[in-house]
């Protein structure tokens, strides 16, 4: 392995920082609409890139709400829906542990790299406190720009002055380490934590 002398280190959030399920959001709307069928309910919204224009801050939340009650016929009340659709992560511990471990280390700078929105960002910072330690954030809603595309991780390197070969993405989706590694940047998949502490003890020398 070519050996790189990490300073920055860039964190994925869903499913690295905490975990998370989509189908939360579905079945808790199914609980208060029993007619709903929570397959459609999610294929309309896959089919109609509708997750994709949130992530990209090119549709807000009342639209998206307002447009799911039309197509389903829904009887929830807006801010219920809002509740179901943020309460849908839980903590990563080893991810926290680690997060707050290096925190502590003067040497390494931190970020965060992250699809996603503002319900889902606000929701995180106020119920996973440890995520807030990342002060430098790029989030696709606020820049328009979403993984995988090379223009997001460019922008995160000019933002903020990083040189590739000194910065590692740790993210649990492949096309995005690509993406990231076409760049120069190390990229380490996030899946087995265990796995993924194996590479980054290498990487970083931390144990």
């Amino acid at each position: 392995m070519k050996k790189y002398k990490v300073v920055n280190i860039v964190f994925d959030l869903g499913n690295t920082l905490v975990f998370f399920d989509h189908s939360y959001f579905s079945n808790g709307i199914a609980e208060r609409e029993k007619r709903l069928n929570t397959a459609a309910f999610r294929k309309y919204i896959i089919k109609n890139k509708l997750d994709t224009k949130l992530i990209s801050g090119r549709m807000n939340h009342r639209d998206f709400f307002r447009k799911l009650k039309k197509k389903f016929d829904l009887k929830i009340g807006y801010t219920d829906f809002m509740y179901f659709y943020s309460d849908v992560f839980w903590e990563n511990p080893n991810m926290k542990r680690l997060l707050e471990k290096i925190s502590r280390i003067r040497k390494y700078k931190l970020f965060l790299l992250s699809n996603t929105d503002s319900p889902h960002m606000t929701f995180i910072d106020k119920n996973f406190p440890y995520v807030r330690i990342l002060k430098n954030r790029v989030l696709s809603y606020k820049v328009h720009m979403y993984k995988p595309q090379k223009k997001i991780f460019k922008y995160l390197l000019e933002k903020y002055r990083l040189e590739p070969d000194t910065t590692v993405l740790i993210d649990d989706m492949k096309d995005n380490i690509k993406a990231a590694a076409s760049l120069g940047m190390h990229a380490i998949y996030y899946e087995s934590h265990r796995k993924f502490m194996s590479e980054f003890s290498k990487v970083l020398k931390i144990k």
